[in-house]
């Protein structure tokens, strides 16, 4: 079966949204209170040029998600790597129609999470990830238990593994002493 791919299909409304949060981040402090103006003017052109270049592709494997223009971003998250994906809304996002799909993944790691803003039918999407996660959790664990058993039963790979664990032990027994 050839793979498949799903992209996601950004709402331009987010072009907006991201112009009104640089934004209001400027008015948090006294120096970007300073810069508002400026970016009053350049900022809509920020959006409109960073707005074409996010993607989310959704493969059989990842999810492949870019964005940016001077600084380029390119994630790809390996699908058994996801551990959840939520979707969040607010006040603001919802006065724009839009919501936010936040993607986790093992570990928690600074930059090993994706947040997708403007995602058109966004509840749908998140539903697609997360059944093709499930499905390569599960083919991955089925393929993997029957490469390393090669026809043996789950008893006698395990108790393989228990006494490679404990030659191992000896092993390092042997070094401490």
């Amino acid at each position: 079966m050839p793979p498949t791919e799903l992209t996601a299909t950004f709402d331009p409304k987010v072009k907006i949204y991201l112009v009104l949060q640089v934004g209001a981040i400027l008015c948090a402090t006294f120096v970007g209170v300073l810069l508002v103006p400026v970016w009053a003017l350049i900022g809509p052109f920020w959006a409109g040029a960073y707005f074409p270049t996010i993607r989310a592709t959704l493969t059989d494997r990842a999810l492949l998600y870019e964005h940016g223009i001077w600084f380029r971003s390119e994630m790809s998250i390996p699908l058994d790597k996801i551990q959840d994906v939520s979707l969040h809304h607010g006040p603001i996002l919802d006065a724009f129609g839009l919501s936010t799909l936040r993607i986790e993944t093992a570990g928690g790691q600074p930059g090993s999470a994706a947040v997708l803003t403007g995602v058109v039918r966004a509840a749908a999407f998140r539903t697609a990830v997360l059944e093709r996660r499930d499905a390569v959790a599960h083919r991955g664990g089925s393929e993997t238990l029957a490469t390393a058993a090669a026809g043996a039963t789950e008893t006698e790979v395990l108790g393989e593994i228990r006494d490679s664990l404990i030659r191992i032990e000896r092993l390092l027994a042997k070094e401490r002493a």
